[in-house]
């Protein structure tokens, strides 16, 4: 019989096309303000977590902290938690998973959202009151188009 690995809480939503975020380094009192803010493409997500991309590697930290900013369904969204796992894909992208530290209300209204997204998005890739991943944005992930991601 065997034995089932997944280990998560929560429902995982992956985007077809990724969802645009701004990825906030927090807790890191050496770096200057304009390095602290980097541009994330989220692969996945759920109300526990997110796998996202970035244009440049994070710095190599063992308990940083980081905050995700996005849109979905036309509101703005800030979980923030600790980098859990880091990775450099065979396609060169820094690929980084974040376990969000939130609180009920926090997590009760982020499944909310992605219970009303994964409906909507069984009908097309993407809707205009998220901010999903443009061409340019992709291309500067090192994406040459949407179907390299995959």
């Amino acid at each position: 019989m065997p034995i089932d690995t997944n280990k998560r809480s929560f429902f995982r939503l992956p985007f077809a096309h990724p969802l645009g975020a701004e990825l906030k380094i927090i807790g890191q009192n050496d770096m200057d303000s304009g390095t602290k803010m980097l541009p994330a493409a989220i692969l996945d997500l759920s109300a526990g977590g997110a796998r996202v991309y970035t244009a440049a590697p994070l710095p190599e930290e063992s308990s940083m902290l980081v905050e995700l900013r996005f849109t979905a369904l036309g509101s703005v969204y800030r979980p923030f938690g600790p980098v859990v796992r880091s990775i450099l894909t065979a396609q060169g992208q820094y690929e980084y998973s974040i376990q969000f530290s939130l609180d009920e209300n926090g997590t009760a209204a982020l499944t909310g959202m992605l219970n009303q997204l994964a409906v909507k998005l069984r009908k097309t890739p993407t809707l205009p009151s998220c901010s999903f991943c443009t061409e340019e944005e992709l291309a500067d992930f090192g994406f040459l188009t949407l179907r390299s991601t995959r």
